[in-house]
């Protein structure tokens, strides 16, 4: 018996946590390929592309940590390299491509007190956000000139099994080993589990879609309770944290949950699958 026609994904950055899980999640439904190679290098990109054949491309690969990483090379990693990414796909003539998918951050908004929709206009405050931006603004600016449709999913906080520094659970973690004070989180958040940002590309992906859309839970929580829900799962111990406010980012799902994703696993969930 004939076997059923996988599409073909190709993807960049399967060695991050976001990567790695949608293709432990996805590859029985697609054939993923990985881009095993840095993305800095144009001219091994070129190569690489010769006589591929794929249809969809997620662009995951990306700097995260804004503690560790300089400026320059957010700039060339994040924003130079994704830019000549989508124009080295355009040059290249891929048979039977058509979605390319780009790996944004909530962080292209900045700090609101109300649920941010995708309409709000972009202002971000960290380095991270800014380097997203860039992308995006060539992407809306450009889509046009392209044979191939461009969608961007801007993720919110999200966590899992093995995730490193730089983002909160792994960082408050390691904070709530190490002191019992607590500084700087009395602000609110949106977290969505690894498994549902994965169901959210997918759909992304078989809608072909091209406006940005929110990759979030649609809830806001306090980062304070979260450090409460982590130190009563490892130490139980007496924590005091600093009431003074600060910026606040929680979005606004609905279409989101338009595409057809309304049921979203729990914050305990969420800690679970990093604390476990």
């Amino acid at each position: 018996m004939k076997k059923a026609y996988k599409k073909k994904i190709l993807i960049t950055g399967k060695t991050g946590l976001l990567g790695s899980n949608f293709f432990k999640n996805y590859s029985h439904k697609y054939n993923i390929i990985n881009y095993p190679h840095r993305i800095e290098d144009s001219k091994k990109i070129k190569k690489w592309l010769i006589n591929k054949s794929f249809n969809f491309f997620i662009h995951f690969a990306a700097i995260t940590d804004k503690k560790k990483a300089a400026v320059h090379k957010f700039k060339k990693v994040n924003t130079v390299a994704s830019i000549n990414l989508l124009k080295i796909l355009l040059d290249s003539q891929i048979k039977d491509f058509n979605y390319f998918l780009f790996i944004s951050t909530s962080h292209v908004y900045g700090y609101s007190n109300t649920k941010i929709k995708e309409t709000k206009k972009t202002s971000p405050s960290n380095i991270y956000g800014k380097s997203k931006k860039i992308v995006e603004d060539f992407i809306i600016k450009n889509r046009k000139n392209f044979n191939y449709k461009i969608g961007i999913a801007r993720i919110f906080n999200f966590t899992g099994k093995g995730q490193k520094k730089g983002h909160f659970i792994p960082d408050i973690s390691e904070k709530i080993n190490n002191s019992k004070k607590i500084n700087n989180i009395n602000q609110l958040r949106d977290f969505i589990h690894i498994d549902d940002v994965c169901k959210a590309l997918d759909l992304m992906i078989i809608k072909k879609l091209e406006k940005p859309i929110n990759i979030s839970s649609g809830k806001k929580i306090n980062l304070i309770k979260i450090a409460r829900i982590i130190n009563k799962k490892k130490t139980n111990k007496d924590m005091i944290f600093d009431k003074k406010r600060g910026g606040d980012i929680f979005g606004d799902n609905k279409n989101l949950r338009n595409l057809g994703l309304r049921r979203y696993k729990s914050i305990n969930q969420i800690i679970n699958s990093y604390i476990k």
